[in-house]
């Protein structure tokens, strides 16, 4: 007896070249397009058809616009089946690729426009995603982001985890699917030894470890950017001038004979002369002597981080004829 468990995976792409990526490494995977979802805002229009004259169209409707391609979701379109449009007060039109996501469009148009106000979130809630997450998922894609969806067994599902995570999947997580049970398949014949098939979880899986990469940007020290005063006595050449009294005396011709009333004979002052000088007057001004900019530069370059990872490999010991493929 076999049970099977069936899950949900969910995650969110920034472009549409990554959701493309990851949609055509499932189908390139195996995966049945079935199941794969991918739910993404509306361009203004999608190979010259307005996206808005279609909003509220079920899915029938919408695959003919989604059979023009380009607009929001490109490539992905003719990898997916189905196309629904519908506009989401608050978000606007989004386009849901994939049966299961035009499922969503069909019974979100069924209940009419008022009723699909935050029907996003609700339709992603019934879905088996988390209220919180919900929120996160539709605000995204509000923003432009691309919501990828995937259902399948339990195995599936990791496979399908590696695949998104390689193309860059944000917000990514696996659910429950509710209303769902699980599987039981019963065999008559359990002994693999006469078997030709083999069941999903007898198959024997090799593992191998990859190196995930993750940033962070951490504070690799601070720069202290000050000033300071240095005196230095300056000098400086100033011309002045200065008076001096000269007195010159000379000897007159003897005999010379004065009036009377000229001669005044008299002692103490006779005279007095101001004398004057310059000084040197100094006073400080300040100038702009330099400016100084600061800015920051960021410079790239290449790290190589190692680690020893750990890789599988199968060995075989037959005594018989055995074909490897």
């Amino acid at each position: 007896m076999t049970i099977t468990h069936y899950k949900r995976a969910a995650g969110l792409f920034y472009s549409r070249d990554e959701a493309e990526a990851a949609v055509r490494g499932l189908k390139q995977a195996g995966y049945d397009m079935d199941q794969v979802s991918v739910i993404a805002k509306d361009a203004d229009k999608i190979g010259g058809h307005d996206t808005t004259d279609h909003a509220g169209n079920k899915a029938d409707e919408g695959a003919a616009a989604g059979a023009l391609t380009g607009g929001a979701l490109g490539g992905i379109t003719g990898l997916l089946v189905g196309l629904g449009t519908l506009a989401i007060p608050g978000i606007g039109p989004i386009l849901l690729a994939g049966a299961e996501a035009t499922a969503i469009a069909t019974t979100l148009a069924g209940a009419g426009i008022g009723a699909a106000a935050g029907g996003l979130i609700g339709a992603l809630v019934g879905l088996g995603i988390p209220e919180e997450k919900a929120k996160i998922y539709s605000d995204r894609v509000g923003g432009g982001s691309f919501l990828v969806m995937v259902t399948g067994t339990g195995y599936e599902i990791d496979r399908a985890a590696t695949i998104m995570r390689q193309n860059g999947v944000e917000e990514f997580d696996i659910y429950d699917m509710p209303g769902t049970q699980a599987t039981t398949v019963d065999r008559v014949d359990e002994d693999i030894r006469t078997r030709t098939d083999v069941d999903d979880n007898e198959k024997i899986r090799l593992y191998e470890e990859r190196l995930m990469v993750n940033k962070q940007r951490g504070k690799a020290g601070e720069v202290a950017i000050g000033k300071r005063v240095e005196t230095q006595t300056a000098e400086v050449a100033v011309p002045i001038e200065r008076e001096r009294v000269v007195v010159e005396r000379r000897d007159v011709a003897a005999g010379t004979v004065v009036n009377p009333g000229d001669a005044n004979f008299a002692g103490g002052e006779v005279a007095r002369v101001d004398v004057f000088e310059e000084t040197a007057d100094v006073k400080k001004q300040a100038f702009v002597r330099e400016e100084v900019s600061v800015r920051k530069e960021v410079e790239s370059e290449t790290v190589t981080a190692s680690e020893t990872v750990r890789r599988e490999e199968l060995d075989v010991e037959a005594d018989g004829d055995v074909i490897q493929r």
